[in-house]
């Protein structure tokens, strides 16, 4: 598979705009890999944002994935799923969604990423959280410095991203922990713009010479 760009821009329900709307917003600021999660969505309604995200992603050649939905992502062809602890399996996803697909699992502590390395069928994880989030209620513990120095250790060569409460000042933990990129979600946008910070992201990780793709 190709490098993944550094930075995955997710979507919130927690936002007065919709999930097509949202990610139209972050590909118009230039994000090249976007996810969509959505907790509060019944699956049809979900479904018709996800078709209308893809013709915006389609169109700039961004990734598209989909949070928790496998059925959702396999029947609109998106780029891939991300897959939560307590989600399907990560072998029923990549026999569903074939060898091409980009698949991605959550990692909360050394356990979740013994069973991730033994099984060697994701793309990537998301690690964390490495601190509070104000899109998630069910917050695993926040991770140490010397757990996730662990879980890295363990992962590797495996491409992970840090997740949780992610901000713009956590651009540099790519290079501190040489890590694949982070993930985020409500330091995108800042009052009322939607994905208005995202361009700011990329612009640091930029400059910082760290993988944009």
């Amino acid at each position: 598979m190709d490098i993944l760009p550094s930075l995955i821009c997710i979507t919130t329900d927690n936002s007065i705009f919709s999930h097509q709307e949202q990610v139209l917003a972050f590909i118009g600021k230039g994000a090249r890999f976007v996810q969509i999660r959505s907790k509060a969505l019944d699956k049809d309604e979900l479904g018709r944002q996800v078709e209308q995200s893809l013709k915006y992603v389609k169109e700039s050649g961004a990734l598209l994935i989909v949070n928790d939905f496998l059925d959702l992502a396999r029947d609109f062809a998106v780029s891939g799923v991300h897959l939560g602890v307590n989600d399907c399996s990560v072998e029923r996803a990549r026999e569903l969604l074939g060898a091409d697909a980009i698949i991605g699992s959550t990692v909360h502590n050394l356990d979740d990423a013994i069973k991730v390395k033994e099984l060697g069928l994701c793309d990537y994880v998301g690690l964390g959280p490495i601190r509070g989030s104000r899109t998630k209620l069910d917050l695993a513990p926040v991770l140490s410095k010397e757990t996730i120095d662990e879980i890295l250790n363990l992962l590797s060569p495996l491409p992970v991203y840090l997740i949780g409460g992610i901000e713009l000042s956590d651009c540099d933990l790519i290079s501190r922990y040489d890590i694949a990129g982070i993930a985020v979600c409500s330091a995108l946008s800042q009052g009322s713009g939607c994905g208005n910070q995202v361009g700011h992201f990329i612009e640091y990780l930029e400059s910082s010479n760290l993988n944009m793709v």
